[in-house]
């Protein structure tokens, strides 16, 4: 895992905006897993700022996860932060973008056809994901097997809590529906990124404990190509 410290959140958007434009400049057929939630965003600006015509013409997006039971249409929903800041922008067609469908009666399934439609673009190029205060990946909370593929998780009291300032109003959160962890070990790039002073403590126990299952992000120490980029305020040292 390589870690790096960025003078603050611009410089860490800045970098995390190059390497994917730099990333589908030299793959345009790239599949790339991003996140939703605050931290990307200004990746995502940059991204669309940045982007020359023709970059993401072949490019396919999958959306690491979201709340089981939440429409698309919700402002709060994981759907929204991608789509309308990242996907809409830069004109990506619908075929070439899955984004989980959590309204859906048959979650298992709808987990296949996301797992399915990852195998049949030969598995994720880049997926970029935050970080959660009790350390999970996309929403693959604490205890979740590394050997999982795409799946529906059953919520921690800290997730459903810290996932409340993305509704305008309460919000009961339960489930969602995610990319396994899985997923991030096969990706041939694995990114996390993170700002804020609120991370300090998250961020420390992936640097310093051991790897296990307890600590989702502490699958990233097993990967062979992984990156954990945050700002000074994130930074515990």
């Amino acid at each position: 895992m390589n870690y790096h410290v960025f003078d603050d959140y611009e410089a860490l958007s800045e970098h995390a905006s190059e390497f994917i434009l730099n990333y589908v400049r030299q793959k345009p057929t790239a599949t790339i897993c991003v996140a939703s939630g605050e931290t990307p965003l200004l990746t995502f600006q940059k991204i669309v700022a940045k982007a020359q015509p023709g970059d993401f013409d072949q490019a396919t997006f999958v959306g690491l996860d979201e709340w089981v039971g939440i429409s698309p249409d919700n402002p709060g929903s994981c759907r929204s932060y991608i789509d309308g800041p990242l996907i809409k922008p830069l004109g990506i067609p619908a075929e070439r973008v899955s984004f989980f469908d959590s309204l859906t009666d048959d979650l298992a399934a709808e987990c296949d056809r996301v797992n399915e439609f990852i195998a049949s673009r030969g598995g994720l190029d880049v997926i970029m994901v935050g970080i959660g205060m009790n350390g999970h990946l996309g929403l693959n909370e604490p205890g979740t097997s590394f050997d999982t593929y795409a799946h529906v998780s059953d919520l921690e009291e800290v997730t459903a809590s810290v996932g409340q300032k993305y509704f305008e109003s309460n919000t009961p959160l339960t489930q969602g529906i995610t990319v396994g962890l899985r997923h991030v070990l096969e990706a041939k790039v694995a990114i996390v990124i993170a700002n804020g002073a609120k991370k300090k403590a998250i961020i420390e126990r992936v640097l310093n404990e051991p790897v296990g299952e307890n600590l989702p992000a502490s699958a990233l120490k097993l990967h062979a190509n992984s990156y954990l980029w945050v700002d000074a305020a994130a930074n515990p040292a």
